[in-house]
Protein backbone atom coordinates (compact mmCIF):
# COMPACT_ATOMS: atom_id res chain seq x y z
CA UNK A 1 0.00 0.00 0.00
CA UNK A 2 1.30 3.11 -0.98
CA UNK A 3 1.24 6.30 1.51
CA UNK A 4 0.23 9.28 1.04
CA UNK A 5 2.66 12.68 1.38
CA UNK A 6 0.35 13.92 4.03
CA UNK A 7 0.92 10.68 6.04
CA UNK A 8 5.01 10.98 5.93
CA UNK A 9 4.53 14.55 7.30
CA UNK A 10 2.54 12.96 10.42
CA UNK A 11 5.78 11.97 12.52
CA UNK A 12 7.45 14.99 12.09
CA UNK A 13 3.82 17.10 13.11
CA UNK A 14 4.22 14.90 16.04
CA UNK A 15 7.70 15.67 17.07
CA UNK A 16 6.30 19.65 16.98
CA UNK A 17 3.90 19.31 18.99
CA UNK A 18 5.31 16.68 21.49
CA UNK A 19 8.21 19.46 22.05
CA UNK A 20 5.91 22.07 22.58
CA UNK A 21 3.72 19.83 24.87
CA UNK A 22 7.04 19.67 27.07
CA UNK A 23 8.21 22.89 27.13
CA UNK A 24 5.37 25.53 29.23
CA UNK A 25 6.63 24.82 32.57
CA UNK A 26 10.27 25.87 31.72
CA UNK A 27 9.48 28.53 29.54
CA UNK A 28 7.48 31.36 31.66
CA UNK A 29 5.26 33.26 29.23
CA UNK A 30 2.32 35.60 30.54
CA UNK A 31 3.45 34.59 34.03
CA UNK A 32 4.39 31.67 35.84
CA UNK A 33 1.87 28.99 37.64
CA UNK A 34 3.03 27.97 41.15
CA UNK A 35 2.53 24.53 40.45
CA UNK A 36 5.21 21.27 42.35
CA UNK A 37 7.93 20.61 39.42
CA UNK A 38 6.87 16.32 39.97
CA UNK A 39 3.14 17.72 38.73
CA UNK A 40 4.73 19.35 35.89
CA UNK A 41 6.48 15.98 34.36
CA UNK A 42 3.38 14.27 35.13
CA UNK A 43 1.38 17.08 33.03
CA UNK A 44 3.54 18.10 30.56
CA UNK A 45 6.65 16.03 30.05
CA UNK A 46 4.85 12.37 30.28
CA UNK A 47 2.82 13.18 27.29
CA UNK A 48 5.10 14.99 25.62
CA UNK A 49 7.34 12.24 25.38
CA UNK A 50 4.09 9.66 24.28
CA UNK A 51 3.72 11.99 21.54
CA UNK A 52 7.24 12.17 20.38
CA UNK A 53 7.81 8.31 20.94
CA UNK A 54 4.48 7.68 18.58
CA UNK A 55 6.00 9.64 15.85
CA UNK A 56 9.38 8.22 16.39
CA UNK A 57 7.93 4.88 15.98
CA UNK A 58 5.38 6.38 13.04
CA UNK A 59 8.55 7.46 11.07
CA UNK A 60 10.28 3.93 11.21
CA UNK A 61 6.83 2.42 10.30
CA UNK A 62 6.43 4.82 7.45
CA UNK A 63 9.97 3.69 5.98
CA UNK A 64 8.82 0.04 5.47
CA UNK A 65 7.23 -0.99 2.72
CA UNK A 66 4.38 -2.15 3.70
CA UNK A 67 3.52 -0.31 6.97
CA UNK A 68 1.28 -1.12 9.38
CA UNK A 69 -1.91 0.62 9.30
CA UNK A 70 -3.09 -0.53 12.62
CA UNK A 71 0.00 0.06 14.52
CA UNK A 72 -0.06 3.38 12.85
CA UNK A 73 -3.81 3.90 14.35
CA UNK A 74 -2.93 2.48 17.65
CA UNK A 75 -0.26 5.54 17.37
CA UNK A 76 -2.90 8.18 17.28
CA UNK A 77 -4.88 6.41 19.67
CA UNK A 78 -1.97 6.87 22.21
CA UNK A 79 -1.09 10.37 21.05
CA UNK A 80 -5.16 11.35 21.49
CA UNK A 81 -5.34 9.66 25.12
CA UNK A 82 -2.16 11.98 26.00
CA UNK A 83 -3.93 14.69 24.98
CA UNK A 84 -7.12 13.79 26.69
CA UNK A 85 -4.72 13.70 29.77
CA UNK A 86 -3.13 17.33 29.57
CA UNK A 87 -6.53 19.04 28.79
CA UNK A 88 -7.93 16.98 31.86
CA UNK A 89 -5.19 17.38 34.51
CA UNK A 90 -5.11 21.37 33.11
CA UNK A 91 -9.32 21.83 33.44
CA UNK A 92 -9.09 23.48 36.80
CA UNK A 93 -6.95 26.05 36.23
CA UNK A 94 -9.47 28.01 34.00
CA UNK A 95 -11.65 27.99 37.14
CA UNK A 96 -8.73 29.66 38.80
CA UNK A 97 -7.74 31.92 35.83
CA UNK A 98 -11.67 33.25 35.89
CA UNK A 99 -11.36 33.80 39.63
CA UNK A 100 -8.30 36.32 39.04
CA UNK A 101 -6.22 33.39 41.10
CA UNK A 102 -3.96 32.77 38.44
CA UNK A 103 -2.78 34.58 34.96
CA UNK A 104 -4.90 34.16 32.29
CA UNK A 105 -2.00 33.85 29.25
CA UNK A 106 -0.27 31.47 31.69
CA UNK A 107 -3.36 29.47 31.45
CA UNK A 108 -4.06 29.60 27.96
CA UNK A 109 0.31 29.05 27.49
CA UNK A 110 -0.01 25.94 29.45
CA UNK A 111 -3.50 24.80 27.67
CA UNK A 112 -2.88 25.21 24.53
CA UNK A 113 0.00 22.33 23.92
CA UNK A 114 -2.82 19.89 25.08
CA UNK A 115 -5.29 20.84 22.44
CA UNK A 116 -2.66 20.67 19.79
CA UNK A 117 -1.95 17.27 21.17
CA UNK A 118 -5.78 15.83 21.05
CA UNK A 119 -6.39 17.42 18.02
CA UNK A 120 -3.00 15.77 16.10
CA UNK A 121 -4.16 12.42 17.87
CA UNK A 122 -7.81 12.43 16.59
CA UNK A 123 -6.53 13.48 12.95
CA UNK A 124 -4.19 11.22 13.16
CA UNK A 125 -6.39 8.42 14.38
CA UNK A 126 -9.02 9.55 11.37
CA UNK A 127 -6.38 9.30 8.80
CA UNK A 128 -5.13 5.75 9.88
CA UNK A 129 -8.76 4.57 10.77
CA UNK A 130 -9.87 3.67 7.17
CA UNK A 131 -6.96 1.54 6.46
CA UNK A 132 -6.44 -0.26 9.55
CA UNK A 133 -8.61 -2.93 8.92
CA UNK A 134 -6.80 -3.74 5.58
CA UNK A 135 -3.78 -4.49 8.08
CA UNK A 136 -6.51 -7.42 9.81
CA UNK A 137 -6.47 -10.67 8.34
CA UNK A 138 -9.82 -11.91 7.26
CA UNK A 139 -10.56 -16.10 7.61
CA UNK A 140 -9.09 -17.99 5.27
CA UNK A 141 -9.94 -18.05 1.63
CA UNK A 142 -10.71 -14.82 1.11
Amino acid sequence: MRERPQARALPLLGLLVGLWAIIPPYVVVFGALQVDATVEVVDHVVPGVAVIAMAALAALLLRTAEPSQLLLLVAGGVIALAGFWMLSTHAGLISQARQGIVPGGAVLWHGLPGIAVFVLGGLWSARFWSTADDAVPGPPGE
